[in-house]
């Protein structure tokens, strides 16, 4: 990430801070998960969390469905329920399905007992293995490369990392510099768009 959008998230972060909750969570939801709204990632992972006594899990619950389904989007809240947090995978069906029926990726996820081919049964899966930690292979449903995703579980170490971003990567830095950029990108966009003032109508391209 480079200075100039590293300032605008922080910046945007510090202009969202103050606001409701509602208003906080749609920041952040429209931000951070611009890359999906816009087609470009299958999935976005989002952990909507406030001061305590503010439940984000029911207001995510009651505003959800009004802010995805005019973007094509759908979600499933993982963890526990009766955290106040909401943790939310948020992601565009035809290209989760993409990122996980590839055979690379079928190999991971078989190996960790999931059912393959099948998306809702995968989801159903990945949220059963919440329940009990964190499952590494959710970095498939992130859309990001089998490769990286299976040096990860398996403990390797990376080189130095010299293309910090949103995974560890251990294979094609050149290209994890470029999806990176490109993430950042939709990101910064959106963040200026909400400080601009458009809040939730914003002109973010869904994908489709």
């Amino acid at each position: 990430m480079t200075d100039n959008n590293a300032s605008i998230i922080v910046k945007f972060m510090k202009y969202i801070k103050s606001s409701d909750a509602e208003s906080f969570m749609r920041g952040m939801f429209y931000c951070f998960c611009a890359p999906t709204i816009k087609g470009i990632k299958a999935a976005t992972l989002i952990n909507f969390r406030r001061k305590k006594g503010e439940n984000m899990r029911s207001l995510w619950i009651e505003h959800a469905d009004e802010w995805l389904s005019p973007l094509g989007l759908e979600w499933l809240l993982l963890g526990d329920d009766s955290d106040d947090n909401a943790l939310v995978l948020i992601f565009r069906r035809n290209l989760l399905a993409k990122a996980l029926g590839c055979d690379k990726a079928c190999g991971i996820l078989s190996s960790k007992g999931y059912p393959l081919h099948d998306v809702d049964a995968c989801l159903e899966c990945l949220r059963e293995k919440f329940c009990s930690g964190f499952p590494h292979e959710i970095g498939l449903f992130l859309d990001y490369p089998p490769d990286d995703v299976k040096c990860f579980i398996e403990g390797k170490c990376a080189e130095k990392s010299s293309c910090p971003g949103y995974w560890k990567v251990y294979g094609n830095h050149d290209e994890a510099r470029r999806i990176f950029s490109e993430y950042r990108k939709a990101e910064c966009e959106a963040a200026l768009l909400i400080m601009a003032g458009h809040g939730q109508k914003h002109k973010i391209n869904s994908g489709g």
